[in-house]
C-alpha cells in the first residue's frame, strides 16, 4: 500500500545545532545560494549584493575547512556586466570537477522578473572565470529559469531548465543540452518533456554509471518523476514510475521541487529521492529510493510531518545518508536535519538545527570526509538574508 511506510506523528522539539554565519568580504545581502563538496573543499556560488556593486552580483567562494573560514570572493559577474535574476528555488547553480567548473544562471532581460540563462567557466578552480555562450540557443522568448547542472568525469558539462518557448501559460517545457568543452559551448537542446510544473526547481545529477538523471515536477498530475539518458545514448527514458505516485491534481505552481542522490552498492546503483506533495489527505516531505533506475520507488516514507518542506538529502557512501528540511510553524520555519546509517531503510528522529523562530528557507546538505554539512539562507534582522550552516555528524 502506498501509506504504510509513513511515519506518525509531529516533529519533537530535538536540541539545537552549532550555527555559524559566514562573513564573506563586502556582501550583505543573500539572494541565490548554491554548494558543491568536491575533492576535500566546499564550493559556493553566491548571488547577491556586495558592496560598491549596483545590482546584485554572482560571486565563487571556497572553504578547505569543512566551511569554517571562506577564502575571499571571486567574482563570476562583472560591474558592469546584466544584473543577475537568481532567486532562492530559482537559484544560479554550480558545478565543480577537478579544476573545472561551471556556472549557469539568469540574468535580468528586458521585462521585469524574466530573462535569459547565462553561463561562465573557469580551469583554474575558480581563480579566473570567463562568459559562455547562452546554453538555450532555440528559445527566441528569451527567458529560461530554473536551471539544473552537473559535470561528469570526462568534463562534459550537463544542463536542464524551463522554459515556454512554445507559450503554453500555463506550463513550461524541460529542455536538456550538454558542453563538451566545459561549458564554453553548448550543444543544440533537446525537450525531455514539453509541459512541466511552471516554477519548481529541477535537480540534474550524473550517476556512478554516467547516466544523467533529471529530477523534476509534471503538471497533471503534480508529482515528481525523472528523466534518464543512459550513456553513450542519446535517447532519454521518461516512461518509469512518478518519484512518489500521490496523484496530486492542482492548478497553479507549489514552488517546490525534489532533491535526489545516487549510491553504489555490489548489486547497482541506488537512487534516493526527497520529494513534496500538497495532497490534501497526506501532504508533506517524503522519501524514497529506487534500486532500478527509477522503474519502481519504494514506498513513500514521510518525513516530519504535514508541515515539513523544501527539503534535500545527501549521502557519504551506501549506507550513511541524510536529508536536510523546514518546518512551516506559528514562530518561524526552523531547519532540521536527519540520518540513516543503513542505506535509508531507517531513519533517526529530526533534529532542530536552528532556533524555532528562525526564519529559514531552502536548505541544501552536501557530504564532506568529516560529515555533512548543512546550509541554508534565512532572515535577518532589519531585512534581506543571509547564509548559514552547521555540522550534521555521520
Amino acid at each position: 500500500m502506498l501509506w504504510t511506510a509513513i511515519l506518525a506523528g509531529s516533529i519533537p522539539a530535538g536540541a539545537s545545532g552549532t550555527v555559524s554565519y559566514p562573513v564573506i568580504d563586502g556582501l550583505f545581502k543573500v539572494r541565490s545560494l548554491d554548494v558543491v563538496a568536491e575533492a576535500g573543499a566546499i564550493h559556493a556560488l553566491l548571488a547577491g549584493r556586495f558592496a560598491q556593486r549596483p545590482a546584485d552580483t554572482l560571486a565563487y567562494v571556497v572553504s578547505r575547512d569543512s566551511g569554517k573560514t571562506w577564502q575571499p570572493p571571486v567574482f563570476v559577474t562583472g560591474p558592469d556586466t546584466t544584473p543577475v535574476l537568481a532567486r532562492r528555488g530559482n537559484d544560479a547553480r554550480l558545478a565543480v570537477r577537478g579544476q573545472r567548473m561551471v556556472a549557469v544562471w539568469q540574468a535580468q532581460g528586458e521585462l521585469p522578473g524574466t530573462g535569459p540563462l547565462h553561463s561562465a567557466l573557469s580551469q583554474d578552480g575558480g581563480k579566473t572565470w570567463r562568459s559562455g555562450t547562452n546554453p538555450a540557443s532555440g528559445d527566441s522568448t528569451n527567458n529560461q529559469s530554473y536551471p539544473a547542472l552537473a559535470l561528469d568525469t570526462k568534463g562534459q558539462a550537463h544542463l536542464a531548465w524551463l522554459d515556454d518557448r512554445d507559450e503554453q501559460g500555463d506550463a513550461q517545457g524541460l529542455r536538456y543540452t550538454q558542453s563538451n568543452d566545459g561549458g564554453h559551448h553548448w550543444q543544440p537542446e533537446t525537450t525531455l518533456d514539453p509541459k512541466v510544473c511552471t516554477c519548481c526547481w529541477n535537480q540534474l545529477q550524473v550517476l556512478p554509471n554516467r547516466t544523467v538523471a533529471v529530477l523534476y515536477r509534471d503538471t497533471e498530475p503534480h508529482d515528481m518523476r525523472l528523466a534518464l539518458r543512459p550513456p553513450e545514448s542519446a535517447r532519454w527514458r521518461t516512461d518509469g514510475a512518478a518519484v512518489g505516485d500521490f496523484s496530486w491534481h492542482f492548478t497553479g505552481c507549489p514552488h517546490c521541487g525534489g532533491s535526489l542522490a545516487a549510491t553504489r552498492t555490489p548489486q547497482g546503483t541506488t537512487l534516493h529521492s526527497l520529494v513534496w506533495t500538497g495532497r490534501e489527505t497526506a501532504p508533506g516531505l517524503y522519501y524514497l529510493n529506487s534500486t532500478n533506475a527509477g522503474k519502481t520507488w519504494s514506498a513513500p516514507l514521510r518525513v516530519g510531518d504535514g508541515d515539513s518542506y523544501g527539503g534535500d538529502i545527501a549521502a557519504i557512501s551506501a549506507t550513511k545518508l541524510a536529508l536536510a528540511f523546514t518546518k512551516h510553524t506559528d514562530q518561524g520555519s526552523p531547519v532540521y536535519a536527519m540520518r540513516s546509517r543503513d542505506g535509508g531503510r531507517h531513519w533517526s528522529e529530526p533534529l532542530v538545527l536552528t532556533p524555532p523562530d528562525t526564519e529559514a528557507d531552502h536548505p541544501r546538505i552536501v557530504a564532506t570526509e568529516s560529515g555533512f554539512r548543512v546550509f541554508w539562507t534565512e532572515a535577518r534582522p532589519g531585512g534581506g538574508k543571509t547564509w548559514a550552516l552547521a555540522d550534521f555528524p555521520i
